[in-house]
Protein backbone atom coordinates (compact mmCIF):
# COMPACT_ATOMS: atom_id res chain seq x y z
CA UNK A 1 0.00 0.00 0.00
CA UNK A 2 1.57 3.45 -1.21
CA UNK A 3 1.58 6.41 1.36
CA UNK A 4 -1.11 8.41 -0.68
CA UNK A 5 -3.42 4.96 0.28
CA UNK A 6 -2.40 4.91 3.96
CA UNK A 7 -3.47 8.60 4.03
CA UNK A 8 -7.05 8.52 2.07
CA UNK A 9 -7.80 5.66 4.01
CA UNK A 10 -6.57 7.28 7.58
CA UNK A 11 -9.07 10.12 6.13
CA UNK A 12 -11.77 8.37 5.12
CA UNK A 13 -11.45 6.22 8.37
CA UNK A 14 -11.86 9.94 10.22
CA UNK A 15 -14.19 11.71 8.06
CA UNK A 16 -16.88 8.57 9.01
CA UNK A 17 -15.55 8.56 12.85
CA UNK A 18 -16.73 12.28 13.07
CA UNK A 19 -19.74 12.37 11.03
CA UNK A 20 -20.77 9.50 13.46
CA UNK A 21 -20.08 11.41 16.47
CA UNK A 22 -21.95 14.54 15.28
CA UNK A 23 -25.28 12.08 15.26
CA UNK A 24 -24.84 10.65 18.65
CA UNK A 25 -24.19 14.17 20.34
CA UNK A 26 -27.58 15.05 19.55
CA UNK A 27 -29.46 12.27 21.54
CA UNK A 28 -27.14 11.85 24.17
CA UNK A 29 -24.98 13.30 27.02
CA UNK A 30 -21.73 14.51 26.36
CA UNK A 31 -18.20 16.15 28.02
CA UNK A 32 -14.80 17.27 25.94
CA UNK A 33 -11.90 17.57 26.96
CA UNK A 34 -8.96 19.48 25.08
CA UNK A 35 -5.03 20.52 25.75
CA UNK A 36 -2.14 21.48 23.76
CA UNK A 37 0.07 18.95 21.81
CA UNK A 38 3.45 19.41 20.51
CA UNK A 39 4.32 17.20 17.40
CA UNK A 40 8.47 17.18 16.46
CA UNK A 41 8.46 16.57 12.55
CA UNK A 42 11.32 14.29 10.85
CA UNK A 43 12.41 14.17 7.72
CA UNK A 44 12.34 11.21 5.50
CA UNK A 45 12.45 12.32 2.07
CA UNK A 46 14.10 14.81 -0.53
CA UNK A 47 11.58 16.94 -0.83
CA UNK A 48 11.96 20.98 -0.61
CA UNK A 49 9.82 21.42 2.22
CA UNK A 50 11.08 18.70 4.29
CA UNK A 51 12.74 20.59 6.88
CA UNK A 52 11.81 19.70 10.20
CA UNK A 53 10.42 21.73 12.56
CA UNK A 54 8.25 21.88 15.59
CA UNK A 55 4.40 22.19 15.84
CA UNK A 56 2.29 23.24 18.72
CA UNK A 57 -1.57 22.94 18.38
CA UNK A 58 -4.60 21.54 19.94
CA UNK A 59 -5.78 17.85 20.64
CA UNK A 60 -9.75 17.13 22.17
CA UNK A 61 -11.68 14.09 22.90
CA UNK A 62 -15.50 14.04 23.42
CA UNK A 63 -17.00 11.74 26.23
CA UNK A 64 -20.52 10.12 24.71
CA UNK A 65 -21.93 9.57 28.54
CA UNK A 66 -24.82 6.82 29.41
CA UNK A 67 -28.45 7.89 29.24
CA UNK A 68 -28.66 7.99 32.75
CA UNK A 69 -26.38 11.14 33.07
CA UNK A 70 -28.37 13.77 31.14
CA UNK A 71 -28.90 16.61 32.33
CA UNK A 72 -32.19 18.28 32.55
CA UNK A 73 -33.61 20.61 29.94
CA UNK A 74 -33.62 23.91 32.53
CA UNK A 75 -29.83 22.63 33.47
CA UNK A 76 -28.42 25.96 31.73
CA UNK A 77 -30.60 28.54 33.20
CA UNK A 78 -31.20 26.94 36.85
CA UNK A 79 -27.06 26.84 36.20
CA UNK A 80 -26.75 30.77 35.80
CA UNK A 81 -29.92 31.88 38.38
CA UNK A 82 -27.69 29.37 41.30
CA UNK A 83 -24.77 31.26 40.43
CA UNK A 84 -25.97 34.22 40.07
CA UNK A 85 -27.23 34.28 43.40
CA UNK A 86 -24.21 32.79 45.21
CA UNK A 87 -22.25 35.12 43.76
CA UNK A 88 -23.50 37.62 46.30
CA UNK A 89 -22.51 35.63 49.12
CA UNK A 90 -19.29 34.18 50.90
CA UNK A 91 -19.04 30.79 51.39
CA UNK A 92 -17.86 29.20 54.83
CA UNK A 93 -14.09 27.82 54.70
CA UNK A 94 -15.24 25.69 57.75
CA UNK A 95 -17.85 23.67 55.62
CA UNK A 96 -14.97 23.34 53.17
CA UNK A 97 -12.09 22.22 55.42
CA UNK A 98 -14.21 19.99 58.34
CA UNK A 99 -17.75 18.85 56.38
CA UNK A 100 -19.94 17.56 58.61
CA UNK A 101 -20.09 14.55 60.58
CA UNK A 102 -21.70 11.50 59.01
CA UNK A 103 -19.44 13.01 56.14
CA UNK A 104 -16.25 12.36 57.79
CA UNK A 105 -17.18 9.10 59.19
CA UNK A 106 -18.09 7.89 55.95
CA UNK A 107 -14.72 8.67 55.27
CA UNK A 108 -12.63 7.41 57.54
CA UNK A 109 -14.11 4.20 57.19
CA UNK A 110 -13.28 4.44 53.75
CA UNK A 111 -9.81 5.24 54.29
CA UNK A 112 -9.37 2.30 56.90
CA UNK A 113 -10.75 0.05 54.18
CA UNK A 114 -8.40 1.07 52.29
CA UNK A 115 -5.84 0.49 54.40
CA UNK A 116 -6.75 -2.83 55.61
CA UNK A 117 -7.04 -3.79 51.73
CA UNK A 118 -3.82 -2.99 50.38
CA UNK A 119 -2.57 -5.32 53.51
CA UNK A 120 -4.79 -8.20 53.00
CA UNK A 121 -4.11 -8.42 49.15
CA UNK A 122 -0.78 -8.77 49.41
CA UNK A 123 1.56 -11.91 49.06
CA UNK A 124 1.70 -12.31 53.20
CA UNK A 125 -1.58 -11.99 54.40
CA UNK A 126 -2.94 -14.41 50.96
CA UNK A 127 -3.62 -17.25 53.34
CA UNK A 128 -5.49 -15.59 56.15
CA UNK A 129 -8.66 -17.52 57.11
CA UNK A 130 -10.60 -14.63 58.45
CA UNK A 131 -10.17 -12.69 54.57
CA UNK A 132 -14.40 -12.86 54.17
CA UNK A 133 -14.93 -11.58 57.92
CA UNK A 134 -18.17 -9.13 58.12
CA UNK A 135 -15.61 -6.18 59.44
CA UNK A 136 -13.34 -6.64 56.81
CA UNK A 137 -16.09 -6.27 53.87
CA UNK A 138 -16.05 -3.19 51.41
CA UNK A 139 -18.47 -0.26 53.01
CA UNK A 140 -21.72 0.42 51.13
CA UNK A 141 -21.74 2.83 48.40
CA UNK A 142 -22.74 6.07 49.10
CA UNK A 143 -24.02 6.88 45.35
CA UNK A 144 -23.67 3.65 43.37
CA UNK A 145 -23.12 4.05 39.76
CA UNK A 146 -24.57 1.49 37.30
CA UNK A 147 -22.88 -0.46 35.48
CA UNK A 148 -23.55 -2.91 32.38
CA UNK A 149 -23.42 -2.45 28.22
CA UNK A 150 -25.92 0.48 28.36
CA UNK A 151 -23.42 2.30 30.50
CA UNK A 152 -20.00 1.93 28.63
CA UNK A 153 -18.89 5.18 28.04
CA UNK A 154 -17.89 5.98 24.54
CA UNK A 155 -14.60 7.95 23.47
CA UNK A 156 -13.91 9.74 20.58
CA UNK A 157 -11.08 11.68 19.14
CA UNK A 158 -10.69 14.95 17.13
CA UNK A 159 -8.79 15.78 14.39
CA UNK A 160 -5.81 17.67 15.34
CA UNK A 161 -5.65 21.44 15.41
CA UNK A 162 -3.18 23.77 14.32
CA UNK A 163 -3.72 26.34 17.08
CA UNK A 164 -1.64 27.47 19.97
CA UNK A 165 -2.68 27.72 23.70
CA UNK A 166 -0.28 30.44 24.69
CA UNK A 167 -2.96 33.22 24.09
CA UNK A 168 -7.01 33.38 24.92
CA UNK A 169 -7.70 33.76 21.10
CA UNK A 170 -6.10 30.65 19.99
CA UNK A 171 -8.22 29.06 22.47
CA UNK A 172 -11.70 31.16 21.55
CA UNK A 173 -10.73 29.68 17.76
CA UNK A 174 -10.06 26.18 18.93
CA UNK A 175 -13.24 25.60 20.88
CA UNK A 176 -15.10 26.97 17.53
CA UNK A 177 -12.74 24.15 15.82
CA UNK A 178 -13.96 21.51 17.82
CA UNK A 179 -17.77 22.59 16.86
CA UNK A 180 -16.92 22.80 13.55
CA UNK A 181 -15.57 18.83 13.69
CA UNK A 182 -18.92 18.49 15.67
CA UNK A 183 -21.13 19.90 13.08
CA UNK A 184 -23.06 22.07 15.67
CA UNK A 185 -21.15 25.60 14.68
CA UNK A 186 -24.02 27.17 12.11
CA UNK A 187 -25.81 30.32 14.10
CA UNK A 188 -28.64 28.76 15.10
CA UNK A 189 -26.80 25.45 16.54
CA UNK A 190 -24.72 27.90 18.77
CA UNK A 191 -27.71 30.00 19.80
CA UNK A 192 -29.00 26.71 20.80
CA UNK A 193 -25.99 25.76 22.60
CA UNK A 194 -25.96 28.99 24.52
CA UNK A 195 -29.54 28.33 25.83
CA UNK A 196 -30.38 25.18 26.17
CA UNK A 197 -26.96 23.38 26.76
CA UNK A 198 -24.43 22.84 29.88
CA UNK A 199 -20.93 21.36 28.69
CA UNK A 200 -18.64 20.32 30.90
CA UNK A 201 -14.97 21.27 29.29
CA UNK A 202 -12.32 19.37 31.11
CA UNK A 203 -8.48 20.34 30.53
CA UNK A 204 -5.40 20.67 33.03
CA UNK A 205 -4.66 23.39 34.92
CA UNK A 206 -3.08 25.86 32.11
CA UNK A 207 -6.37 24.71 30.02
CA UNK A 208 -8.90 25.50 32.78
CA UNK A 209 -7.07 28.98 33.59
CA UNK A 210 -7.82 29.82 29.78
CA UNK A 211 -10.84 29.04 29.72
CA UNK A 212 -12.13 31.01 32.89
CA UNK A 213 -9.96 33.54 31.58
CA UNK A 214 -12.25 33.77 28.47
CA UNK A 215 -14.79 33.69 30.48
CA UNK A 216 -13.97 37.11 32.07
CA UNK A 217 -13.42 38.49 28.92
CA UNK A 218 -16.66 37.61 27.33
CA UNK A 219 -18.86 38.25 30.40
CA UNK A 220 -20.49 41.54 28.66
CA UNK A 221 -20.76 39.49 25.57
CA UNK A 222 -24.21 40.25 23.89
CA UNK A 223 -25.33 36.84 23.84
CA UNK A 224 -25.21 34.15 25.83
CA UNK A 225 -23.00 31.64 23.33
CA UNK A 226 -20.42 34.65 23.02
CA UNK A 227 -21.05 34.54 27.05
CA UNK A 228 -20.08 31.05 27.05
CA UNK A 229 -22.70 30.57 29.95
CA UNK A 230 -22.95 27.10 28.16
CA UNK A 231 -19.63 25.98 29.75
CA UNK A 232 -18.20 24.70 32.92
CA UNK A 233 -14.37 24.08 33.01
CA UNK A 234 -13.24 21.81 35.07
CA UNK A 235 -9.72 20.53 35.92
CA UNK A 236 -8.38 17.44 35.31
CA UNK A 237 -8.32 15.94 38.64
CA UNK A 238 -5.91 13.22 36.82
CA UNK A 239 -2.86 15.35 36.62
CA UNK A 240 -3.35 16.32 40.10
CA UNK A 241 -3.23 12.45 41.02
CA UNK A 242 -0.14 12.37 38.97
CA UNK A 243 1.25 15.32 40.65
CA UNK A 244 1.01 13.78 43.85
CA UNK A 245 2.20 9.83 42.22
CA UNK A 246 5.16 11.83 41.30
Amino acid sequence: MSHKWAANAYSDLSKHAMEEVSKVIHGSPWVIMHDNINIPMQVFSQHLHNQSHFISGHAATVWVLPEDAKLSPNANCNFLTDQARHSKTQFSYSEILYGDQETNTRLETRYIHHILSVLLNSHDFLGYKHHDADILQQPPPVNELPCGSNHIIQQHIFKTQDQEEASYDRNDKAILGWFRQLGISSEEQLKKTGLEHLIVWFGDQLTAERLRGLWRHHHEDINSYNQMDWMLPTFGWFRLVMAFAN
